[in-house]
């Protein structure tokens, strides 16, 4: 019971990853490099690409595909390249510690008895605020937890006890707690197995909805790209990554903040983060990103074998709360500047894909009729991505990727979104969702659930 408290509040209390001081130079860069060679002086340049796509198409059983995009291209030569896996060791934990959190206080990642019974006080009240909008079932369910933990008190620790880091690879999953000077120890994991490679930092300390008056998210985009950029220089590996997306995250801290965020509550003060999301470079190349692929990858709904490595930094008016760095790996560049095929030929093969993919049985499982789907894409980027090639291998390659939404319109028309990733309808568009991607050497379609 002791592990599953303990596991329970760490979950639920930061709802897929420092403290606000100048970030100091690294002593080089951390393991996971990307070993590329001078595209120089007569490098290729994409030109002669419209700017914009705009077409329509009818699909089976009355599905609209319609294309208004902004079609993206990048300033530099593509190329083809291979991927290794590298696994987080004691020397990369290291460097990456020292710029987070230098010489903060380490300890076993144990509540201790003011910590347990500050959290019950909290979740306690919640309830009492919150009571008109929780069931029945809800509030007992939260009074059997609140008991265990009530019973748990007089095992925990009155004081922290000192650990060093190397035993985030041998402690309870790879946690360990560090006191950056916040209200609420830190939390550093690492989890290094054949499965996963995860390395997470988070500080959001402990702010209680529905009873702190907790002031609103002032810092801007801007401000935050330039402190994750500063983080990922201090680290050495600032010209191997680039920004992929930016956003505002709200923070969970509770059970209750949990529950009440499913039922559609609004929080009348919230603790929101901004987060700036990076994706390692190929050669010198941007990786595209999609939101699904993320979540899917996270959430184990696509191939294991898929390589995914990003870098997602969170802020907010205090600075740095949570730092996540997954799957890292080395490029090596195996071909320098590929020729592709052009924007038309990747639009005839997406086009060919969403007419034998898309008719009436593919939104059977959603309870929706197909006339009422129409495929909107908003975006088309030329990019780089990783795929499984021969023997299991990670390859990178050149891809078209066309982003947009699966859109459904009710009677009513309401507009909804199709979710593949959890198989439902969402209310709000993800952002960068994607819809298909091509090949750009071959022009053949690539299926991202399953990396090839």
């Amino acid at each position: 019971m002791k592990k599953q408290i303990i596991f329970m509040i760490v979950c639920l209390s930061v709802a897929i990853l420092f403290g606000c001081q100048p970030t100091p130079e690294g002593p080089g860069p951390v393991a996971g490099h990307t070993s590329q060679a001078d595209p120089g002086a007569d490098a290729l340049v994409w030109k002669d690409v419209p700017a914009t796509c705009t077409t329509t198409a009818a699909l089976p059983d009355g599905i609209k595909l319609v294309i208004d995009a902004d079609v993206m291209v990048p300033e530099v030569p593509l190329c083809k390249g291979s991927i290794q896996r590298i696994p987080f060791d004691m020397t990369m934990v290291e460097q990456v510690a020292d710029v987070l959190f230098g010489n903060a206080p380490i300890y076993e990642y144990v509540e201790t008895k003011q910590e347990l019974m500050e959290y019950i006080a909290t979740v306690n009240m919640q309830i009492e605020a919150a009571k008109d909008m929780l069931d029945e079932s809800d509030i007992a369910f939260y009074r059997s937890i609140i008991d265990n933990m009530e019973q748990a008190i007089p095992s925990r620790p009155d004081a922290e006890k000192a650990a060093s880091l190397q035993r985030i690879f041998s402690y309870d999953n790879g946690f360990i707690k560090v006191d950056t000077g916040k209200n609420r120890k830190a939390s550093f994991q690492a989890l290094s197995d054949e499965h996963r490679q995860i390395l997470s930092f988070m500080d959001l300390g402990f702010k209680r909805h529905l009873i702190d008056d907790i002031p609103p998210l002032e810092i801007t985009e801007e401000e935050a790209i330039v402190q994750a950029e500063g983080v990922l220089d201090a680290l050495g590996l600032g010209d191997s990554f680039c920004v992929v997306k930016t956003g505002v995250w709200p923070v969970n801290h509770t059970i209750v903040d949990q529950s009440l965020e499913k039922k559609g509550y609004v929080f009348p003060s919230r603790h929101e983060r901004r987060y700036v999301t990076f994706m390692r470079k190929i050669g010198n190349a941007d990786q595209v990103y999609s939101e699904q692929i993320q979540r899917g990858a996270t959430e184990g709904a696509y191939d294991a074998a898929v390589f995914w490595e990003l870098m997602e930094l969170q802020f907010d008016n205090d600075g740095l709360v949570s730092f996540h760095w997954q799957e890292p790996g080395q490029v090596t560049v195996t071909e320098e500047q590929v020729s592709v095929i052009d924007l038309d030929a990747a639009c005839a093969a997406m086009l060919a894909h969403m007419q034998a993919s898309q008719n009436k049985y593919t939104y059977e499982p959603y309870g929706i009729p197909s006339q009422a789907i129409t495929i909107h894409v908003d975006r088309i980027q030329l990019g780089m991505s990783c795929i499984v090639g021969k023997n299991g291998a990670i390859e990178a390659v050149p891809v078209w990727e066309f982003y947009g939404e699966m859109e459904y319109k009710d009677e009513n028309g309401n507009v909804s979104f199709v979710d593949t990733v959890n198989h439902g309808l969402s209310t709000e568009s993800r952002g960068c969702n994607s819809v298909c991607t091509i090949h750009a050497i071959t022009g053949d379609v690539i299926d991202r659930g399953r990396g090839y």
